[in-house]
């Protein structure tokens, strides 16, 4: 875990990751839908007794975050006169983004999913037009697939966390905040492959540098964590958490190498956390959020998010299964959530 400033060199980025590359990503995502709300939270800033904000990539245009990045690679292939089909593997959220992107440019997308795959995600990739294919478990299984199966049919791959024009699309997440908070002090970020904290990494070190990376994953996996302590691409036999979209079991060496450096805290969770940080969302700010996209705030009611200045739990995805939302109701709130 990185400590004191950032020690990310932008020099050494990939082009689509400087200051011109997250600016063209930006001008990209404007053109199909407006900033995301970023909205105080009085329940927990009561709680938590400092501003606590949560930017709701719940409201775009598939419910989570994943459409900017697939927005920012469609336009570069666009731009470079690339017609041939997408292809992709996802465990949803990122399957919704390419589809929606592909309906957009009016080329066929095919989608890889686990053989569980949340069925919100799978209809609404269905809906877009695409044609889901399911198979396997862990997500080297489903690329395992899909890579040949682009290789063979003449598509395009698209990379769910290990492409620069991806990652950048991830990072108007954090040139958003920094827009509407200049002060925030602490960005709180569910991780998965670690394409999202990559993305916010790279625009806070250029556009708000004294703001900390906070990381959180999964206990069931922490593929960033532990390639992150060990300083080495750590890839998971099996993965074992309900948060699908924080599931991967891998990361890759730029996602490493970019959150390596960033983040200042790095938060383990388990589930049952998730649950509690669902209903609360629910419950007082009227907030639906999938497992994955509860995790932000499901680590500040942990504890372990240092500072008492503004921070920002990014809410990352709202299509949660109907399953997961019964448990949600069915699960109380402690005590001490319950007296504020």
């Amino acid at each position: 875990m990185a400590q004191g400033p950032m020690d990310l060199d932008a020099r050494v980025l990939d082009p689509a990751l400087q200051a011109e590359g997250l600016q063209h990503a930006y001008q990209v995502v404007r053109r199909v839908f407006p900033p995301t709300p970023l909205v105080e939270s009085l329940s927990l800033s009561a709680l938590l007794k400092r501003p606590v904000w949560l930017k709701l990539e719940t409201v775009t245009p598939i419910r989570a975050f994943k459409v900017r990045g697939a927005l920012v690679k469609a336009e570069e292939l666009a731009a470079e006169g690339e017609t041939s089909g997408l292809v992709t593997a996802s465990a949803g959220n990122h399957g919704l983004a390419v589809a929606y992107a592909g309906r957009r440019l009016g080329r066929p997308v095919t989608v890889f999913v686990p053989e569980q795959a949340n069925p919100v995600k799978v209809a609404g990739i269905r809906a877009l037009g695409a044609d889901v294919r399911r198979g396997g478990r862990t997500y080297h299984e489903l690329a395992g697939q899909a890579i040949p199966f682009a290789e063979e049919t003449g598509g395009v791959w698209v990379h769910p966390f290990d492409d620069p024009r991806v990652i950048a699309g991830q990072a108007t997440v954090g040139l958003e905040i920094v827009e509407a908070l200049p002060d925030v002090r602490e960005v709180v970020v569910p991780m998965g492959g670690g394409g999202l904290a990559a993305g916010i990494a790279v625009s806070l070190f250029q556009n708000a540098p004294a703001c900390s990376l906070v990381g959180v994953q999964m206990s069931g996996a922490d593929a960033m964590l532990r390639s992150i302590a060990e300083h080495r691409v750590v890839t998971l036999d099996h993965v074992d958490t309900m948060a699908d979209g924080l599931a991967p079991g891998t990361v890759t060496d730029r996602t490493l190498a970019i959150v390596g450096a960033a983040a200042r805290v790095l938060v383990r969770l388990e589930d049952h956390e998730l649950f509690v940080a669902m209903r609360l969302l629910l419950e007082r700010e009227r907030v639906l959020a999938e497992p994955s996209g509860a995790a932000g705030v499901a680590a500040l009611l942990r504890g372990e998010v240092p500072g008492d200045g503004p921070v920002v739990a990014v809410v990352t995805g709202a299509n949660v299964m109907m399953e997961h939302l019964a448990t949600v109701m069915a699960t109380p709130l402690p005590a001490s959530l319950a007296a504020h």
